[in-house]
């Protein structure tokens, strides 16, 4: 059973873990804790909850590095700031202009995150751009698709605003359990925004082998029981993969890319 069911946006598990961060300074502080190992801790209890939140929902490298880079200079700022306040010192202007000047990075860093994960707000669409009510504004990125392929941006997009509006829950299990030259079961639960289940719908899944793509599977999932979809996985090498989940049902067509890591 998965520890973190839900997933959460970068901008809640960012500033989350800085407001955790913060608390478990203070606290531990007031536990008798020394300033500096308080500011280690804050700093690293939050970045191992988001690693262990990230082998079950994984982001990518880059906002993993985020993470990082934003947790340890808080853990930083925290240890000054408390130094400080041991010392009863004030805090001279050069140096609370560095910290709001990253302060300020990391809120627009997080803003341009969001528009381009989720999209830019309604409010803000009907007010800046021209003639939103006349046709579909899309605000969000739509995904990366290969160069050679520019010709069809404009169905990719239509696809994702499709994805999106059909609301499906698609939940996988097994993948990050895979193991090299091991044969592992894996689970697609798939239902509709109602919940109820999807039947009879057709699951393929690609699995491209970054290193060597001689290695590349097409797997077809078999339907057990009423939106439940089971196959058989045997990858020939560890390391690092890409699945390349379909699913068709009717004319409504859904899918997911992910980054998996096989282990030995």
């Amino acid at each position: 059973m998965a520890i973190f069911a839900n997933e959460f946006s970068m901008t809640e598990t960012l500033f989350g873990g800085l407001v955790v961060a913060a608390i478990l300074f203070f606290v531990v502080r007031k536990a008798g804790l020394a300033n500096f190992w308080a500011g280690i801790l804050s700093g690293v209890l939050p970045f191992v909850a988001y690693i262990a939140y990230s082998t079950q929902h994984w982001p990518g490298g880059d906002v993993l590095t985020i993470h990082f880079a934003v947790y340890l200079a808080n853990a930083g700022l925290l240890i000054v700031f408390g130094g400080m306040q041991k010392k009863k010192q004030s805090m001279h202007w050069v140096p609370k202009l560095i910290i709001g000047f990253f302060i300020g990075l990391v809120l627009l860093n997080a803003i341009f995150l969001s528009v381009s994960t989720r999209g830019l707000p309604d409010v803000l669409t009907r007010a800046i751009l021209p003639n939103p009510a006349n046709h579909q504004v899309h605000t969000g990125f739509p995904g990366l698709i290969p160069h050679d392929r520019n010709k069809l941006y404009e169905s990719h997009v239509q696809d994702i605003e499709q994805q999106k509006n059909l609301a499906w829950n698609v939940a996988i299990e097994g993948l990050d359990a895979l193991r090299n030259n091991l044969a592992s079961n894996v689970v697609i639960k798939i239902s509709d925004k109602q919940h109820q289940p999807i039947i009879a719908a057709t699951v393929t899944m690609e699995l491209w082998r970054m290193a060597n793509s001689a290695d590349d599977q097409t797997i077809q999932f078999s339907e057990t029981s009423p939106g439940e979809y089971h196959a058989t996985l045997r990858l020939t090498d560890e390391g690092l993969w890409l699945t390349d989940l379909e699913i068709l049902k009717d004319k409504a067509h859904y899918a997911l890319k992910q980054p998996i890591a096989v282990g030995q």
